[in-house]
């Protein structure tokens, strides 16, 4: 019986024959798309299909909680806390290191406590960031491309970006005053989040990132 339901289960679980799971990504965003590079070499790896499903932040984690979509990539257990059908696959699939960038030479050894008295870009639908950045003055903008033409312009002091963001490092290439201010504000581990019908996946993606990541 207990080999039976064993059977049952990843029966259930895995995606149908034929089909590839279904998986969330944030569009133009250099971590997101990172971290879905993580996931196809884990997917590989564990022997699942995957295809990546650009969406707003939102939009695809309602998704993903209605069982519309498969699963979610690249968000923190603070973005995923209120989605009861997501589960969290516990081996972290990139640390996302905010990071802000000004033309101002800004101090910010004391982490986000740094962006008090300072206005602030950043990405629409980040819910960390969101949370963290909770009452400061900001304008949310859809992509990295608005954020820093934003700054450049001088709509704010601050744009909060990923520490190793190539539009940025391009941006400096061609505009050398754009600072990187170090340290970043925070480390963060960013996860891959499953329908809860796909559950019986969770440890065999688990044990695939970790294999991935030693490589």
């Amino acid at each position: 019986m207990k080999v039976l339901a064993t059977l049952l289960c990843a029966l259930v679980s895995a995606p149908l024959r034929g089909q590839d799971l279904q998986l969330f990504v944030i569009p133009d965003t250099p971590a997101h798309l990172e971290a879905w590079q993580t996931i196809e070499a884990a997917a590989k790896r564990a022997g699942v299909r995957v295809q990546m499903r650009p969406l707003p932040a939102e939009r695809g984690m309602v998704l993903a909680n209605e069982g519309k979509l498969d699963g979610a990539i690249g968000r923190t257990m603070l973005a995923a806390s209120g989605y009861a059908q997501l589960v969290a696959v516990p081996e972290p699939v990139y640390i996302y290191a905010p990071t802000a960038y000004s033309y101002k030479k800004i101090d910010v050894s004391h982490g986000w406590k740094s962006l008090r008295g300072h206005t602030l870009c950043m990405r629409r639908g980040y819910n960390f960031t969101e949370e963290r950045t909770a009452g400061l003055p900001r304008q949310r903008l859809d992509n990295d491309a608005s954020l820093l033409r934003m700054l450049k312009a001088g709509g704010c002091d601050i744009a909060v970006m990923g520490r190793s963001n190539k539009e940025v490092l391009a941006m400096q290439g061609r505009d050398p005053d754009l600072l990187q201010l170090l340290p970043p504000l925070e480390e963060v581990p960013l996860y891959l989040f499953l329908n809860k019908r796909h559950a019986g996946l969770v440890s065999r993606f688990a044990e695939a990132l970790k294999q991935v990541k030693r490589e």
